[in-house]
């Protein structure tokens, strides 16, 4: 779909004013340079036009039914108006000056679609540019697949504007929050395949470490999980000295069979007493389920009597965090 750049003549304090009213109640697209009766567009000479109409010629030219026109400075002087061509102008024109002002005697059909705000998020930076073209009259269809996002949308979408730091932090953070998805999906799909039952402890353990490197970081499981319930537990040094903090976990790699979160909680609740037995000086500060590969609903609930239980959406953030630390540590 073609789309063209139309500027309006902003001398008059008030000319914003005057073309939205003539294209909302009258339907047409008002035009500088038509003064006089004698710069009726269609007794002229089409192929030598004065310098001063060979913009409006163009115009009437070039513009057919169905055809978008962007119009700068309207409603608004930071807005610009989208419309649309009812008739192919060279069939549509009228000629007829303003009484009142002596002027703008150059018709065009055309009637609103919408309007935006230049420095609206969902403006696309070549749009701004070629925004900034000074001419009467020029072709905007090479940006037509981002007008077309503008037309497509919302009007109460557009109208906003955005200061310098939000217009750099929205992109960014949609790329970024569309790459971390892919990250996530591809990292715990990638480690299914890799890993079964109790592997599961030594990969998590493994990523753990390059996440807190200053951290403890130690398998757990085994003989002695019977006591403690911990399959990998993470330590961090206290205020005083001989104490610790500890995160104990426990992991379960349950996929195609029947599944008790209730049960996985029960095992690592022991982590408490277990571990005050064991090491005096460790206090347990937090209690985490992770499950693997079962489908649990990321609305299952997230803490039973005390204990973290990490559904799919959050071990995937877990996962794609590990990645990240990992190979962050191998490009040092």
């Amino acid at each position: 779909m073609p789309y063209w750049g139309f500027r309006i003549d902003v001398n008059c304090q008030d000319s914003p004013d005057y073309y939205v009213k003539e294209l909302n109640e009258r339907r047409v697209l008002r035009q500088g340079w038509g003064y006089d009766e004698g710069q009726n567009l269609r007794n002229l000479d089409q192929n030598t036009p004065p310098r001063e109409q060979q913009a409006n010629v163009r115009m009437f030219n070039a513009v057919k039914k169905g055809d978008y026109v962007l119009i700068p400075r309207i409603p608004e002087w930071e807005f610009v108006t989208i419309a649309c061509a009812t008739e192919d102008w060279d069939k549509g024109y009228v000629f007829g000056i303003d009484e009142d002002r002596g002027d703008y005697g150059h018709q065009f059909p055309a009637e609103k679609i919408t309007h935006f705000h230049r420095q609206n998020q969902h403006v696309h930076g070549n749009v701004r540019s070629t925004l900034r073209c000074r001419s009467r009259f020029w072709d905007m269809s090479y940006y037509a697949e981002s007008l077309e996002e503008l037309v497509e949308r919302l009007p109460k979408e557009l109208t906003t504007d955005q200061d310098w730091e939000d217009r750099f932090k929205g992109p960014v953070s949609a790329v970024m929050k569309s790459l971390n998805e892919r990250i996530e999906a591809g990292v715990h799909k990638a480690l299914l395949k890799q890993f079964e039952g109790s592997e599961w402890e030594y990969a998590l353990a493994i990523g753990l470490k390059a996440l807190f490197p200053h951290y403890g970081v130690e398998r757990t499981g085994g003989a002695g999980e019977q006591k403690h319930g911990t399959d990998i537990l993470i330590t961090m040094p206290g205020p005083l000295p001989n104490v610790q903090y500890g995160i104990a976990m426990q992991v379960k790699d349950w996929r195609d069979t029947a599944f008790n979160v209730s049960d996985a909680v029960d095992q690592v609740k022991k982590a408490d007493e277990g571990w005050k037995e064991l090491r005096p000086g460790l206090r347990i500060i937090d209690k985490i389920v992770v499950v693997t590969g079962a489908a649990i609903p990321d609305d299952e609930q997230r803490e039973r009597d005390g204990v973290t239980i990490l559904v799919p959406r959050d071990l995937k953030e877990l996962l794609r965090r590990m990645a990240v630390a990992t190979a962050a540590a191998r490009d040092e």
